[in-house]
């Protein structure tokens, strides 16, 4: 079985296991031990009214907060086949399933100031109490998931920019942080229609920084600045081939922050969970834990 002291012994071996320092999985745990004892206080776990004392019982593998969540971290970091994931904590395929449902909702609901915004609504709140975050990235990022046997559903999730079946997100950077995510749609869907679908409408004095597929966005009272683009049978003046080497630079920060949420190989890698909403859920959880490491890092910098 794999063993959370020895994983506690150093922040590399904690980085590999969880993506998380030590320090930075103590004080989460913590925090998650306290929810789960309030979720847990009048119901089961299963949702029906106590008739005893929590902690009554016989007791499982998973038999404190701190080994639940070194469990959901590992999963989505290495992400190996549940089967392999029961043999590594002596438990049932049946019961990781059961776990990792559970977890994902209780730790993605854990970090609620380091979530980000869904609604549209929720960003343009945030923007404003925020009045030093004047400029912000957009754009969209793909994840692998299985070839569907449906015809329809194939050319739906098929990407012809990836060559593969894959599900989208639009997302918005700002400072570091993932400010806002749109929500899981076929990869088939371009991301400036998803932007648009979503009503991606930001304040007055925000710049919006995208790629060439968001010309044309109505951001609302937002700066929209994309890249010029080369005119047919001409090369592009060099001040404005500068200026496009001066937006790259600014934008690379948000390929920073996709890779950040990537160390999760349940992100990086194809898709197998069938869950409903699954696929939406880890990538909330992804960003929401990038978030967290993020300020926690520039707190320990500063």
């Amino acid at each position: 079985m794999l063993s959370l002291t020895q994983a506690k012994g150093s922040d590399r071996r904690m980085k590999a296991a969880t993506s998380l320092t030590v320090a930075e999985f103590d004080t989460l745990a913590g925090e998650f031990a306290r929810l789960w004892e309030q979720q847990h206080r009048e119901r089961t776990a299963e949702g029906e009214a106590r008739r005893r004392e929590p902690g009554g019982g016989r007791k499982g593998v998973l038999d404190s907060a701190e080994r639940k969540l070194f469990f959901i971290l590992f999963y989505c970091k290495a992400y190996p086949t549940q089967d392999l994931m029961g043999l590594l904590f002596g438990i049932t395929q049946g019961q990781v399933s059961d776990w990792v449902g559970r977890l994902t909702q209780a730790v993605g609901g854990l970090m609620p100031l380091h979530k980000p915004a869904r609604k549209v609504r929720e960003l343009r709140d945030l923007l404003a109490r925020e009045p030093a975050l004047k400029e912000v990235i957009i754009d969209g990022t793909e994840r692998r998931v299985p070839r569907p046997v449906h015809a329809g559903r194939q050319r739906s999730y098929y990407s012809g920019r990836k060559k593969r079946h894959a599900v989208k997100n639009v997302v918005v950077v700002g400072a570091g942080k993932v400010r806002w995510i749109s929500r899981t749609v076929p990869a088939r869907q371009h991301d400036k229609a998803l932007a648009e679908r979503e009503k991606l409408r930001l304040p007055r004095g925000v710049s919006l920084l995208g790629d060439s597929g968001f010309a044309g966005l109505d951001a609302g009272e937002a700066d929209l600045i994309t890249p010029w683009e080369k005119p047919p049978g001409r090369r592009l003046h060099w001040k404005r081939r500068k200026f496009n080497r001066l937006l790259s630079g600014e934008r690379i920060q948000v390929e920073h922050t996709f890779a950040s949420i990537k160390r999760l190989r349940i992100l990086r890698e194809e898709f197998r969970n069938r869950r409903t909403g699954m696929v939406d859920a880890v990538m909330e959880f992804g960003c929401t834990l990038h978030n967290y490491r993020w300020s926690n890092r520039q707190q320990t910098a500063a």
